[in-house]
């Protein structure tokens, strides 16, 4: 029992330090990729590239349902998300037969059906917690 306790916990570990590396904008675009299925727009019009920068082109996100919403749009923080987000996520927890435990100590546990903590992390915004879980469920 304290083997796989351990283990648990080194996995949990190892997951936390990954979304702490997570930059904002990488997480935006999995946000919109992987949750929403948006796919990137690129705005094909002049722009300076200057040798040695990192170069990204300016784009937009389109929706399946033809929506478009500019490239730095934080679905994260806007409640408008949060449906959508959810009703990705919980038919996946719902596959897995894995569980959200929101806990008095301000702390949120994603269970799996043999009962292990997969996931904890600081209780916030409930589309912060989905998209946590997305990122585990998914392996990403």
């Amino acid at each position: 029992m304290k083997i796989g306790i351990e283990l648990n916990a080194n996995i949990v570990g190892s997951l936390q330090r990954f979304l702490n590396k997570m930059t904002q904008q990488r997480r935006n675009d999995y946000i919109a990729e992987k949750i929403l299925d948006a796919k990137k727009k690129i705005l094909y019009h002049t722009w300076l590239h200057v040798k040695g920068k990192d170069f990204h082109p300016p784009f937009e996100w389109e929706f399946p349902d033809g929506k478009i919403r500019d490239s730095e749009t934080d679905f994260e923080s806007l409640s408008e998300w949060v449906g959508p987000i959810s009703e990705a996520v919980f038919p996946l927890l719902a596959k897995k037969n894995w569980s959200i435990s929101f806990l008095y100590n301000g702390h949120v546990n994603l269970v799996d059906s043999e009962g292990w903590a997969v996931l904890d992390i600081r209780t916030g915004p409930l589309a912060t917690v989905l998209i946590d879980t997305h990122i585990k469920i998914s392996g990403e």
